[in-house]
C-alpha cells in the first residue's frame, strides 16, 4: 500500500477521507481538539493511524493544562505528533518550546510510542533531545535540514519523510539524493497549499515515481521499501 506518514486528517471532510482508503496514513494533530478528532476518525477508517500532539506554532494559544490533556490521550493513540521546535515561525521562545517538547519526548519514551517531529531550523536540537530521552522511533517530517545530519539520523534508526514539494524545492531534492532509502517515508502534509501545490494524500503516487527516478530504482521496489519502513516506524 501507499504510505502518507504525515497528514492532518482531522481537517478533511469525511467524503474526502473516503478517497484515501487505499493509503496508510498517519494522522497528526496540532492541539487537543484535533487529537480528539484523529482518534474519532480512526474508529471508522482502519487505514488511519491517529497521533496526538501540540504543534509548536500553537503553543502561543495553549496553556499547560491542554498539553497535559493531550498527553492523557496518548494511551489511545498510535503515536505522538505533530510536536517539536521551530525557530522560524514559532511564537513562543525556543526555551518554552523545548520545555513542552521534552514533556512529549518523555511520554513517547515511557510509552514506547513513535514520534512525528516538526523541526524547522531546529533539526540538530530536536535530534539531540529525542536521543537524550531514548525515543525509539522518530520521524523528522518534510526534512530540509543539513545533509551532514542524515548519517546521525540513520545511525539512530530514525526516519525522514519526503514531500511532493520535492519537484519545486531544490533543498528537498538534495536531501533525497543523499539519503539512504531505508530511512525514507513519504508524506503529503495535507491539506496544505505550498507555492501553488495542493498537497494531499493522492499526490503520493506521483511522489513515488519522482523518488524512484531520482534514486534509480524500480517503482515497485521503492514502494516495498517505504511500506516496510512504515511498519517498522509505526510498530
Amino acid at each position: 500500500m501507499l504510505v502518507d506518514s504525515h497528514c492532518h486528517v482531522y481537517a478533511y471532510r469525511l467524503d474526502e477521507l473516503e478517497k484515501f482508503k487505499d493509503i496508510l496514513i498517519i494522522g497528526v494533530a496540532e492541539d487537543y481538539e484535533s487529537s480528539i478528532k484523529n482518534l474519532e476518525i480512526s474508529r471508522n477508517y482502519l487505514n488511519i493511524y491517529p497521533f496526538v500532539g501540540v504543534h509548536p506554532w500553537n503553543l502561543k494559544n495553549i496553556e499547560g493544562q491542554e498539553v497535559e490533556k493531550t498527553l492523557d490521550l496518548a494511551c489511545r493513540s498510535k503515536g505522538i505528533g505533530e510536536v517539536g521546535l521551530d525557530k522560524r515561525y514559532g511564537k513562543k521562545s525556543l526555551e518554552e518550546q523545548i520545555s513542552v517538547f521534552k514533556i512529549f519526548c518523555e511520554a513517547a519514551s515511557e510509552k514506547n510510542l513513535p514520534m512525528n517531529v516538526h523541526a524547522l531550523d531546529t533539526w540538530r536540537e530536536c535530534l539531540n533531545i529525542v536521543t537524550s530521552y531514548n525515543v525509539k522511533n522518530v520521524l523528522f517530517h518534510w526534512y530540509t535540514g543539513p545533509l551532514n545530519l542524515l548519517e546521525d539520523i540513520a545511525s539512530q534508526g530514525y526516519y525522514i519523510s519526503i514531500n511532493p514539494a520535492i519537484i519545486i524545492q531544490a533543498k528537498h531534492r538534495a536531501i533525497l539524493e543523499k539519503a539512504e532509502v531505508d530511512i525514507l517515508l513519504t508524506e503529503s502534509d495535507g491539506p496544505y497549499m505550498y507555492r501553488g501545490m495542493d498537497l494531499n494524500p493522492l499526490k503520493i503516487r506521483d511522489l513515488l515515481r519522482t523518488m524512484a527516478a531520482m534514486k534509480e530504482i524500480s517503482l515497485e521496489d521503492l514502494e516495498k521499501v517505504i511500506e516496510e519502513n512504515f511498519k517498522r516506524f509505526i510498530r
